[in-house]
């Protein structure tokens, strides 16, 4: 016995990161530099402290106890972004001491930091991320704090778990990253700062927002066939599609060579889930194969299939005659013409 092994290969898929934007306070990208929306005496641009070059985006209280004038939003415009990568927004984040000497000096849970993100050309946007201080906490530029959130259109809020000095205890977060998943079109950020008593301060520096993946395939559900008595339905579905240009549905009658029946124009770029469907004719009334060509933009394709439907018909005979012509039932012997439904006859002898 002949035994048929059939083996599935699966690519290997390797994300690469790229920076994308960045805005570096001194040496930003101007195609995407942040800028406070509101420029205050509160909010600027000091040299006192930074990750790289010279100088951070400063904002800090003034001791007035309140934050009707000591919030500002560091605002970075909207972006029209491919919808096939994931998107990753970061930055650093301190909070230094340099403005007053009192001895409350440092940021509480009512001084915040709020990443707001908007998917649809900067109309709304959504809090996805709080860093809040506490019982004042300070912490300088470090790494030993981190934190990662994917976008999912609600609030996150994170905060030291005491006062005091944070730089080493690793939640005096200073490496702030937010993840934004495939499927977004439109992208634009603001960071909401708020810090409203003397010797509250928030430092920000080093704005990358960097992107990793690449187009994805077409994720097809299925592919599929339904038998009629003339004619084949042929239906497929996707859950998603990335730079797809067509489908071709390809028929054959010995499932070697094949020949195109239809050219089905695709989605191009979708992340909802779409129904094709094809009805072909039926001229062979045997088995009858199908396969899927799909094809991207860019030259790349993919064959899904082939499916098989057996359109095998069972004769029925219509009419019978002896050789004389003349009508006869299945009694009849002798030599015998009958005449099926598919237009075919045969001679048996009886």
């Amino acid at each position: 016995m002949k035994q048929l092994l059939l083996f599935l290969m699966l690519p290997i898929l390797t994300l690469t990161q790229t920076l994308y934007k960045f805005d570096y306070i001194e040496t930003f990208d101007t195609d995407w530099s942040g800028i406070w929306w509101i420029p205050a005496a509160t909010t600027n641009y000091y040299t006192n402290a930074f990750v790289s070059s010279t100088s951070s985006a400063v904002i800090y209280g003034t001791g007035n106890g309140t934050s009707a004038y000591e919030s500002d939003w560091y605002s970075f415009p909207n972006l029209v972004v491919d919808a096939a990568y994931n998107y990753q927004f970061k930055f650093r984040l301190a909070s230094y001491r340099f403005t007053s000497t009192a001895t409350t000096r440092g940021v509480d849970a009512a001084d915040y930091i709020t990443v707001q993100l908007s998917t649809n050309g900067g109309t709304s946007y959504t809090n996805e991320l709080r860093i809040t201080g506490a019982s004042n906490a300070f912490w300088d530029y470090n790494t030993a704090g981190t934190y990662t959130k994917t976008a999912n259109g609600t609030l996150t809020t994170i905060g030291p778990a005491a006062g005091g000095n944070r730089t080493t205890t690793g939640d005096g977060y200073s490496v702030i990253q937010l993840d934004i998943p495939a499927g977004t079109s439109q992208l634009a950020i603001d960071i909401f700062a708020r810090a409203n008593s003397a010797g509250e301060e928030w430092w920000m520096d080093n704005f990358e927002l960097t992107r990793t993946g690449g187009p994805l395939p077409v994720e097809l559900l299925y592919f599929e066939g339904v038998k009629y008595p003339t004619w084949n339905l042929l239906k497929w579905s996707t859950a998603s599609e990335w730079n797809s240009l067509d489908f071709v549905v390809e028929h054959s009658t010995d499932g070697e060579t094949w020949k195109a029946v239809v050219t089905k124009p695709a989605a191009g770029n979708s992340t909802q889930t779409l129904s094709y469907s094809y009805m072909h004719n039926v001229e062979s009334f045997g088995i009858n194969y199908y396969r899927l060509h799909q094809r991207d933009i860019d030259g790349q394709y993919k064959i899904y299939g082939p499916i098989a439907i057996n359109n095998t018909r069972s004769k029925t005979v219509i009419r019978r005659y002896n050789l004389m012509g003349q009508p006869v039932d299945e009694t009849a012997t002798g030599l015998i013409i009958e005449v099926f439904d598919d237009g075919t006859m045969q001679k048996i002898i009886r």
